[in-house]
């Protein structure tokens, strides 16, 4: 199976281009009223701030568009409606990627995972292009993962012994004059170096471990090898059955009202945009 990781750094390159630094805001989400392929919009509601999670929303939508102006393929945007980043409902990507209460979603690769677009991996197996939702003791993050890092913040190409750490892009800088999108030095808890030369900004305190709930590793599958979009939506409600206790004992018809029942906004304290720098 591809990976789409290609053109998630194509969609990086041009949202830092064009909109880092425009304001990080925990109730904010995208820096502008996103295209979805052929369609209009997903809208933002407090452009052009945004905060980490909507980030990487943004990020995986910006890539879905470059995917169709360059193909004119809109089986995609068939298979995953707009519907479904706009909603709230246990049925809707949205809720999985904001990690909405009593879904046990861990994160971006856990979401894309349910719906049969993506897959989790472990650390040792990214690949620039991925994406990581990261824990540290009070707080969390979730990024773009752009490669691997050792003790002194420089870049390794394969992950080995020297990695404690891994560059990332998202949205974060709470307060800062430049906060938003941009780039961050990130290192696990016990491993931050002294000040980083040419401006570049630490993360520390990352905790580093094997569970997906608290270092959710992983990639999105090229839109070729999707599953059909009937396929997803059975997908999607296996998962959320298997993950939410009760459901198992529901009728078709009621399970099918529970999946579309809209949910509470969830609380998002927790990604405060803070980092070390």
């Amino acid at each position: 199976m591809q990976t789409f990781n290609a053109q998630i750094l194509k969609a990086v390159a041009a949202i830092d281009a064009k909109w880092k630094g425009q304001g990080y805001d925990i109730s904010s989400y995208f820096t502008h009223d996103l295209p979805y392929g052929p369609d209009c919009c997903i809208p933002a509601n407090h452009p052009p701030k945004t905060m980490c999670v909507a980030a990487v929303t943004e990020i995986i939508i910006e890539a879905l568009n470059e995917y169709y102006g360059a193909t004119n393929d809109k089986t995609p945007f068939q298979k995953l409606p707009m519907k479904s980043w706009r909603g709230g409902s246990k049925s809707d990507i949205r809720a999985h990627m904001f990690m909405y209460d009593g879904l046990g979603c861990h994160g971006t690769a856990h979401a894309l995972e349910r719906f049969g677009i993506g897959k989790q991996v472990p650390f040792a197996q990214l690949q620039p292009g991925s994406f990581i939702n990261l824990n540290r003791a009070k707080s969390g993050h979730a990024c773009v993962f752009l490669g691997y890092l050792d003790a002194a913040g420089k870049d390794v190409a394969v992950f080995g012994p020297s990695v404690v750490g891994f560059k990332y892009f998202s949205s974060q800088g709470k307060n800062a004059a430049d906060g938003g999108f941009g780039y961050r030095w990130g290192f696990f808890d016990g491993h931050c170096p002294d000040a980083l030369p040419n401006g570049r900004r630490r993360d520390c305190g990352i905790i580093r471990s094997d569970k997906s709930s608290l270092l959710c590793c992983g990639y999105m599958l090229h839109p070729s090898d999707w599953p059909a979009g009937d396929a997803i939506v059975k997908g999607v409600a296996e998962s959320v059955v298997a993950a939410t206790e009760g459901m198992d004992s529901l009728t078709p018809k009621e399970l099918a009202t529970e999946m579309t029942r809209e949910l509470e906004a969830p609380d998002l304290s927790r990604f405060d945009g803070i980092t070390t720098d």
